[in-house]
């Protein structure tokens, strides 16, 4: 069953089409938007599962402008 999920980042000043450029090769990454507040940005993704969803954020963690990242599973729409 596929797995839909935020992934809240804090980043190191990075510009944002550096990041966009960045982000562009993880195809499950379907969106990522710039916000205020304690967090820069928030991704939305799609994936197969569970194992998917920690394989991306794991590479996402390894980015060198990525300090913390937070992940919540979607589990219903209202």
């Amino acid at each position: 069953m596929p797995i839909n999920a935020y992934v809240l980042l804090k980043l190191r000043p990075i510009p944002v089409n550096e990041l966009s450029d960045a982000l562009k090769k993880y195809p499950s990454i379907k969106s990522c938007s710039i916000v205020t507040g304690e967090i820069d940005a928030i991704l939305y993704v799609e994936v197969e599962d569970t194992k998917e969803l920690f394989e991306l954020v794991k590479d996402i963690r390894d980015l060198p402008f990525i300090l913390e990242t937070r992940t919540s599973i979607i589990i219903s729409q209202c």
